[in-house]
């Protein structure tokens, strides 16, 4: 029973010294193989990015231009043109929905739309708050706004390469117009040149609305609150364009005078000029 006794306890202390000694073998050894599995694959995921980055400076590194006219261009470097993609100037336009668009509308601003699709970002809008600083028939300006819309359409104005809305639609337009408002000086609103003009032709001072007085400022809304680049205009415009910059610089100085150029709330546009549509003459 002794020898029984002993022999089992020399078992249980081998068990014990390979418990101590082997064990922790195994799992340093288990580790070491989880450890190179990981850096095996940290090196290739490390060499695979390495190529691309190779890949992506030799796609954008200028290649040297060869004198032979039959060179073939590679087709490493017309990848390289696709990746770089400029962005376009944004054009803002609109007319108003008052009375049937004539052939002069057509072709002094509409016919010209469907060609700066190609080459802007362009915003085309039914300016209907515009149409209601003068008399008119509500239920007859609903109809010519959406008939307005329909005619930018059948026109070619493309909805896959422009927007196409109605102004009163956005709420914006009419909150961003109070708060230019109120950076606006009375005095730029009395040189404009248009409210003298419409106001003499409604004949009394007195009926005037403020809305024809304050046309400019809303003007100005519409086109800062989309960031617009460039501004179609043609020659009763540029009085307002040219307010719009000043409304704009001016709000930039008060609230951000020491921002960046491209941090500033809004960006003073451009002019386009567009020709002029072409005199109709009588048909009768």
């Amino acid at each position: 029973w002794e020898s029984d006794q002993s022999l089992s306890s020399h078992r249980k202390l081998r068990r014990r010294r390979w418990v101590r000694n082997c064990v922790p073998m195994k799992i340093s050894s288990m580790a070491f193989l989880v450890s190179s599995a990981a850096l095996r694959g940290a090196a290739a995921f490390s060499a695979r990015h390495q190529r691309r980055v190779r890949r992506a400076a030799d796609l954008s590194r200028p290649r040297a231009s060869t004198a032979a006219a039959d060179t073939k261009a590679s087709p490493e470097g017309s990848e390289a043109e696709s990746l770089i993609i400029k962005p376009k100037t944004r054009v803002l336009s609109g007319v108003q929905p008052t009375g049937k668009l004539t052939l002069g509308n057509y072709l002094g601003a509409i016919r010209q739309w469907v060609g700066l699709q190609e080459e802007y970002e362009t915003y085309f809008c039914v300016v209907d708050l515009h149409a209601i600083t003068a008399p008119h028939d509500p239920k007859k300006l609903s109809e010519e706004t959406l008939s307005a819309a329909a005619i930018y359409l059948a026109s070619g104005v493309d909805p896959d390469k422009s927007r196409i809305f109605i102004q009163s639609h956005v709420k914006a337009h009419s909150e961003l117009c109070w708060l230019l408002n109120t950076q606006t000086p009375m005095g730029w609103l009395e040189r404009m040149i248009q409210f003298k003009e419409k106001s003499a032709k409604l004949g009394d001072q007195e009926s005037v609305g403020v809305g024809l007085f304050d046309y400019p400022v809303l003007m100005a809304a519409d086109i800062l609150l989309y960031q617009a680049g460039k501004v179609p205009v043609g020659e009763d415009q540029r009085q307002h364009l040219e307010l719009t910059r000043d409304i704009a610089r001016r709000f930039n100085d008060m609230y951000a005078k020491k921002a960046k150029r491209d941090m500033k709330p809004f960006r003073e546009p451009e002019a386009l000029f567009v020709k002029e549509g072409a005199r109709v003459m009588s048909l009768l």
